[in-house]
This record gives C-alpha cells, sequence and structure tokens, in this order.
C-alpha cells in the first residue's frame, strides 16, 4: 500500500483530511513514441454517452474501459479484454500501489477537438472501499484541477508524458477532480486510470452513493 513517504511520490496535503500523490513511472513502463501512436489508433470510433440531468449527452472525449465494467451516471461503459500494454500497467499498479486494483478506464484527449473532462468525483459504485484511483498520462501535458467538493479554490497539477497520480478513496469523496479545456493545448493525450471493483458479492462493503456525482459539462 502506498504511503506518503514511500519513495518515489509526493505527498501533497490539500487540507487538515485529504491528500494527493504525484510520481512518475518506470522508465521501462514509459510509452515510446511509436507505442504512444498504436495506443492513440485503438480509441472508439464513437464517443460514450452518459446521462447528465436526465439526457443522454456524449463524452467531449474517447473512453473505454478495460477488464471490468465501469459504472456512472445511470450508464455503463462495458468492459473489453485487457491489452498486454494495459495489463503491464495495472500489474505495476497493484504491486506498488494497491494489491486491489483490477479495472482500467482509458480516456484519449485531442486537443484539437477541444477534448476535455468536467469537475466531478468519480462514481463509487462497485468501488472497494478504501481504495485509491491511480492515473497515469502519456503525451501532451495538461492541467489536472482539483477542488474541494462544494468549497471554494482550487489546485493545479501538471500531467506530464508518465506521471502517476493516486488519489485516495476519501480525497475523491471531498474533492471534484478536472482537465479543463484549453485553447493552448492542441495536442493529444492518452490517459489511464486504474481502479479497484468488487468483482463478488460480499467481497467487500459496497458502496453506492444516493446521487451519484455528475460531470459538469462547463469549460474552466
Amino acid at each position: 500500500m502506498y504511503q506518503c513517504n514511500d519513495s518515489g511520490f509526493v505527498c501533497h496535503q490539500l487540507d487538515t483530511e485529504c491528500r494527493f500523490l504525484t510520481g512518475r513511472l518506470p522508465s521501462g513502463l514509459e510509452l515510446n513514441p511509436e507505442a504512444f501512436e498504436s495506443m492513440w489508433s485503438t480509441h472508439p470510433k464513437d464517443y460514450h454517452e452518459i446521462r447528465i440531468h436526465g439526457r443522454l449527452v456524449k463524452t467531449p472525449r474517447w473512453q473505454q474501459a478495460y477488464g471490468v465494467d465501469y459504472h456512472y451516471t445511470n450508464r455503463t461503459n462495458q468492459a473489453i479484454p485487457l491489452t498486454p500494454t494495459l495489463n503491464q500497467f495495472l500489474d505495476w499498479a497493484k504491486l506498488t500501489i494497491d494489491q486491489n486494483l483490477n479495472g482500467v478506464l482509458v480516456n484519449w484527449y485531442d486537443g484539437k477537438l477541444s477534448h476535455y473532462i468536467g469537475a466531478h468525483r468519480d462514481s463509487r459504485v462497485n468501488m472497494v472501499v478504501d481504495a485509491p484511483i491511480v492515473t497515469i498520462s502519456f503525451g501532451e501535458p495538461r492541467t489536472f484541477r482539483l477542488r474541494p467538493w462544494k468549497g471554494k479554490g482550487f489546485r493545479d497539477f501538471v500531467t506530464e508524458n508518465g506521471t502517476v497520480f493516486i488519489m485516495p478513496f476519501e480525497t475523491n469523496k471531498a474533492w471534484t477532480h478536472e482537465v479543463p479545456h484549453a485553447a493552448k493545448f492542441r495536442g493529444r493525450r492518452i490517459s489511464i486510470t486504474i481502479r479497484a471493483f468488487l468483482t463478488n458479492a460480499g467481497e467487500n462493503t459496497l458502496v453506492r452513493s444516493i446521487r451519484e456525482p455528475v460531470e459538469q459539462f462547463t469549460r474552466a
């Protein structure tokens, strides 16, 4: 299990209760230009649809779940089998961060198409209690913005090529996160998010929010 004093991760205290950790992938796992192009070519043809305030809206980025279905905004992103490359990232995260991690969600951002993700908290449906959310980034640097839920202010971090962000379970409950749109971002970014989901009934305490967090489709 990760700790704030673990080698390779820097701990950022967001408030008296919540923290956020940043680090990097081992150099041997970073995608070279050819591998990046190969992964980029796998993005879905169509945009995933989510339900916002009762209506279906296309996400402003491409998205695909791998390994375990991802449930959010009363919709399901049905998983397809993990690729060998994604398996490598998952194996590393399980060994280094949390052994319960088992599901991968990939987002592809094209700056020329103004792709972004609005402020939201990740759905906790079927998530393992206390397991962190791990995000690995490749490609163009983008701003990763954290805001206190129903609070003021924000903290910005940069998703450079090969960076790893760890968001503890409690931080996801208390802070939103987003990758805002900005005209200066014209390149491409791949985000690989790894989570821990329940796969058997009774395996852990099932977490279901009464009202799931909703992604806000507004540009910062």
